[in-house]
Parts: structure tokens; sequence; C-alpha cells
């Protein structure tokens, strides 16, 4: 089942680097459609699947952060052989930086860049009160404030019926998430927040004592879910950390 997280690699695959894509809560793969075309083609883009929605929509939901990351780094082990990052946007991020502990524990690769976005370091008490036990009207209400999800999406019942489970299962997983402190990491960290986001500078900046490798704090214009709109300058930040974590090797 853990195969099911990330495609194998081509035959023949010549790049640089390989980029793996954690999306936030509620989202699948299709978060990241069109990311390949604007992204140097040295990278080997690889948008990560987590169980119960998209193609693996038959696959049980996962409710604790911690196995879903035990999960994707079981799935991407077999395809560190060349210098890799890891995003993540949100809880996305989070995960991320769980897969980015759990490489070091393994003797694993590390990463030549983690970038966290939208979410503040794991040391930070949460803003937001916890809404995974709400009944059904009110935790919709809150995921509609958040602006990450179409409105109609969840105005009908039969979508309803299938992304309330999953948005159900994600908010469980990372509003338990509770991380034992670790030691920072040795890749470079870069963190992305949004300008309209109520805490946002401050979210970044938070990740700067994780790292030892270098750290990078950006601001992008927009709300929580500024990848969204897919802003240049996100792309253009990505494409130049990408480009320097190739030729680090």
């Amino acid at each position: 089942m853990n195969r099911g997280w990330v495609d194998a690699a081509p035959a023949g695959q010549a790049a640089a680097l390989r980029l793996f894509c954690f999306p936030y809560a509620g989202g699948s793969a299709t978060v990241f459609r069109g990311w390949a075309e604007r992204l140097p083609a040295t990278v080997d883009f690889r948008p990560m699947h987590p169980p119960g929605r998209g193609r693996r929509f038959h696959d049980p939901l996962r409710y604790r952060l911690d196995q879903l990351a035990d999960e994707a780094t079981d799935a991407i082990a077999p395809l560190l052989d060349r210098p890799y990052a890891l995003f993540g946007h949100s809880m996305g991020a989070s995960l991320a930086f769980e897969v980015a502990q759990r490489a070091r524990a393994r003797g694993l690769p590390a990463p030549c860049c983690l970038i966290v976005s939208g979410r503040a370091a794991p040391h930070l008490p949460a803003r937001r009160r916890p809404i995974h036990a709400l009944p059904d009207d009110e935790f919709i209400d809150e995921v509609l404030r958040m602006n990450g999800t179409p409105p109609e999406v969840l105005q009908h019942p039969e979508l309803v019926n299938i992304v309330l489970p999953v948005l159900y299962a994600d908010f469980e997983a990372i509003e338990t998430y509770r991380p034992a402190p670790r030691p920072p990491l040795s890749c470079r960290i870069v963190a992305l927040g949004g300008s309209e986001e109520e805490g946002g500078v401050e979210a970044a900046a938070s990740w700067q004592g994780y790292a030892t490798g270098g750290f990078r704090s950006e601001i992008l214009p927009g709300d929580h879910f500024f990848l969204n709109g897919r802003p240049e300058s996100l792309f253009a930040i990505l494409r130049e950390e990408l480009e320097r974590g190739a030729g680090a090797d």
C-alpha cells in the first residue's frame, strides 16, 4: 500500500533532483497539477498521493500524522538515489518535516532542502481551535472559512459524502500531532507564508531554529492558500532553490 504514495521512477530518468510534494489537509496530488511544467526540466517532480482520495480513494484513511509520515518515508526511500527536496503546504509542511526527520533517523540520505509553506514550526501552539470533533454543519462552516475548499464542493450531498471523511481524517491527524523535541535538521529550510494570513510572517520565521544548513523566509501575496493562485513568485523561489539543491551534490 505504501507504493501508492508515489509513482515509480521511470526507466532512464536522468533528472538532477527529485521533488516530493505533500498537499494540504483534504488535498490530493491534483493540488499540484501544472507544477511540473513550471519547474526546471532537470527536476523529477513527484506529487505525493495520500490514502483515501484521488487514485487511492479505496485505501483506508489515516488519522495520525505519524502513521502518514512513516508510510510516506517508506514510499520514497527507494527513490533517494540522487539529491531530493521536500515541499509541503499547511498539513503537508508538517508531514514533509516528519519525513525529513525519519530520513535522518533511518540513516537515509537527507534532503538538500525542506520547503515548508503555510505552517508554523512544530513547537508553536496552534492558532485555531480544534475542529475535527465538531458536528458536520459546524465543521463545514469552519473549513469554508479557511478558503481552501470551493464552497460548491460542500453544497452538494454527493460531493460532501466523498470529501468530508477525508477532511475529518486530515484535521484529526494535524490537530492531534504532538512532535517530541528533536535536534535541528542538517538540510536547508525554506519557509513560505501568505501576506494576508494572520501570523504568516511569524509562522515562517519560526522555522529558523530547525535549520543548520541554511534558512530562507519569504512572504508571498495571498492568504493561507496562496499557492492555489499559482503566483509566479512561488515558482521563482522553487526554481532558484531546486537549482541550488541540484548543484549542491
